[in-house]
């Protein structure tokens, strides 16, 4: 009666559980923490010559979490370093490597810096897929003096699709054109290219104009 009151079996009022039924398990993972460093005992402006640091979390599964553990030295290496010359996943420094990069010379996927070389380029001088600067080469180049498939630039753009006040390419838009028909612009007539430059932009330097002639 009180099985059929309740809408439950008689297992489960009689018993800790019901016939069949089975126990929860949990199941735990064992974690290991991980950790290699070396750091200089020699120091200098207050930062260790080198300092290596890479820590993270091993599971008995055989997967690896890395933790953001920062490195400094004066040469770091790490998943987050900061150093003169830096190398990491994030990497800042005078000179740094890594997947973010930024520092005077940066190269990586994302980088920012005076000579910039990435995917994603931002510098004075700029280099990638995808770059912004003074000078910038790239599949889309964007800056005063550009290079790459698709150029756009405040002076001087040389691209098949070129955008500027001087725009030197297949494809052309701008105030001075030169319509090249050569993929490789070696159909351009250097000395017109140079006089042209001058004409528009007497202050030009002259490795600016060196470099939009060596074609």
């Amino acid at each position: 009666m009180m099985s059929g009151l309740f809408q439950v079996s008689t297992d489960y009022l009689l018993k800790d559980k019901e016939e069949g039924q089975t126990e929860k398990v949990v199941y735990y993972r064992e974690v290991r923490p991980w950790q290699f460093e070396k750091k200089s005992r020699r120091t200098l402006f207050g930062l260790p010559l080198y300092h290596i640091c890479f820590q993270g979390m091993r599971e008995d599964s055989g997967r690896f979490r890395m933790k953001m553990t920062p490195a400094r030295g004066i040469l770091a290496i790490g998943v987050r370093a900061t150093g003169v010359v830096s190398v990491g996943v994030f990497a800042r420094g005078l000179v740094a490597v890594g997947a973010a990069a930024m520092g005077l010379i940066s190269s990586g996927a994302v980088s920012l810096g005076i000579l910039a070389l990435g995917a994603i380029a931002t510098g004075i001088i700029a280099g990638g897929n995808i770059s912004v600067g003074i000078i910038a080469f790239g599949n889309l180049a964007v800056g005063m003096y550009t290079i790459g498939n698709c150029a756009i630039a405040n002076k001087i753009a040389l691209g098949n699709y070129a955008s500027g006040h001087i725009a030197m390419g297949n494809t052309v838009s701008g105030v001075k054109e030169v319509l090249l028909k050569d993929a490789n612009f070696s159909d351009m007539n250097r000395e017109a290219v140079r006089s042209l430059i001058t004409q528009e932009f007497p202050k030009t330097w002259p490795i600016i104009q060196k470099l939009f002639t060596m074609w």
